[in-house]
């Protein structure tokens, strides 16, 4: 590929350089031209024209490659539309809640890139990190008044990890020559203010939480106390059986979930590998899960033959309908609301239980399995942040300490 500097007149008088690349196409082998506007007025700008047609020359090399027309895909293809073509390729290989997934996060790309036509191409690193600060800032749109509000941290990181598989993918396809999206994250030491809360209820809070439940709102108690003392996943919650609830060897087996949201998925795998665990069954646990399945009987016997109870699901509606992962979501965030704890989510009892246990002086592999994690490395972050609390929680124990030297600074 070659480049030179070329002149235009425009209407008014003035003269401005452009530049022409001459190149081969890859498959036909015919020369062909473009050219590009510089921006730049002839007169005492030779030396950055020509500064412009190196770095053009270099930006647009990928034209003479191949790999981009063997595969059948436009070079300038913009990203939401290459981002359908991965999509496409994505469908076969994944389930159909994970794809569902893919699709709601990747309608935060879209609104931020489709109105601007940002080819593939040219997201660089600085693209990246002006559009994850949007998506920290603005990335949520309510369905019911189209208001912008901030994605989380952890949604955020989500739509990082789809653009970076997309651009591996990229690499490949059409020989787009590195992964901009490596060397921009979400989050790190310089940008705190998006680190994510951690939240550990005392039990006292606990307690207090269980009673506002049990008063107002009796169906989120029992699925409340999985959530703090056995850790579990929302989809882990919903998809609990009475078959998985086992008295007499008093375990209690994590081993089906139900996903989803538009589309709901019933699957007898979890999340992860070591999401499929066997739990101890302790003897509140036992009282709690007792108490869900009389009050279930008593509603099978309300409802008689209107009683949808084909799934044997631990928490349903009172006429043995399962729920939906949403609606339990919805509620407990609602309840929080009324409680006065709006930072309490289903989700975050996850770090109450590791709390709880590392307290309790439980080590982190013990932890780790309880909450059915696959890295170690989540639950050393929540154990670090807990003893961070801890240590912050206890400084009326220095007063203690210190009373004996008290009387020398009277």
């Amino acid at each position: 590929m070659t480049g030179s500097l070329i002149t235009r007149v425009t209407t008014s008088g003035k003269e401005f350089f452009y530049v022409q690349l001459s190149y081969k196409d890859p498959v036909t082998q015919a020369w062909k031209k473009k050219q590009i506007k510089t921006g730049l007025e002839v007169k005492g700008n030779k030396r950055k024209a020509e500064s412009f047609a190196r770095e053009m020359i270099e930006k647009y090399s990928y034209l003479e490659e191949s790999a981009a027309f063997e595969s059948g895909i436009d070079p300038d293809i913009e990203l939401c539309d290459f981002l359908d073509i991965w999509l496409k390729k994505k469908d076969s290989e994944i389930c159909g809640n994970t794809h569902d997934t893919y699709c709601r996060r990747t309608a935060a790309i879209r609104r931020y890139f489709a109105p601007r036509h940002i080819r593939l191409r040219d997201v660089t690193p600085s693209v990246l990190d002006e559009f994850y600060r949007y998506c920290l800032t603005s990335g949520k749109v309510s369905q019911k008044d189209q208001s912008l509000s901030p994605l989380s941290v952890r949604s955020v990181q989500s739509i990082r990890s789809i653009l970076y598989a997309v651009y591996d993918y990229a690499m490949i396809k059409i020989g787009i020559p590195c992964n901009p999206v490596i060397n921009v994250k979400v989050t790190n030491k310089k940008s705190k203010e998006y680190a994510e809360e951690m939240l550990f209820l005392t039990e006292d809070e606990i307690r207090e939480m269980f009673c506002f439940l049990g008063e107002h709102y009796p169906f989120l108690k029992p699925i409340a106390f999985v959530g703090v003392y056995y850790g579990l996943r929302r989809e882990e919650i919903i998809g609990l059986k009475w078959s998985a609830v086992n008295y007499k060897n008093k375990v209690l087996t994590i081993c089906h979930t139900v996903t989803g949201n538009t589309t709901i998925y019933k699957s007898d795998r979890t999340k992860t590998i070591a999401g499929r665990r066997m739990l101890n069954l302790f003897p509140t646990a036992e009282l709690c899960f007792r108490k869900v399945k009389e009050e279930q009987d008593a509603n099978h016997d309300f409802f008689g033959n209107a009683y949808q109870d084909t799934q044997n699901y631990v928490f349903t509606h009172e006429d043995g309908r399962p729920y939906r992962p949403d609606y339990i979501t919805s509620k407990f965030s609602g309840a929080m609301k009324e409680f006065g704890r709006p930072e309490i989510t289903l989700h975050k009892l996850r770090y109450t239980c590791a709390s709880l246990l590392i307290d309790k002086g439980w080590d982190v592999k013990k932890v780790q399995y309880w909450l059915g994690d696959n890295d170690a490395a989540t639950v050393m972050n929540i154990y670090a942040q807990y003893m961070k609390h801890k240590t912050n929680a206890a400084e009326n124990d220095l007063a203690a300490m210190s009373a004996s030297v008290a009387d020398l600074f009277e």
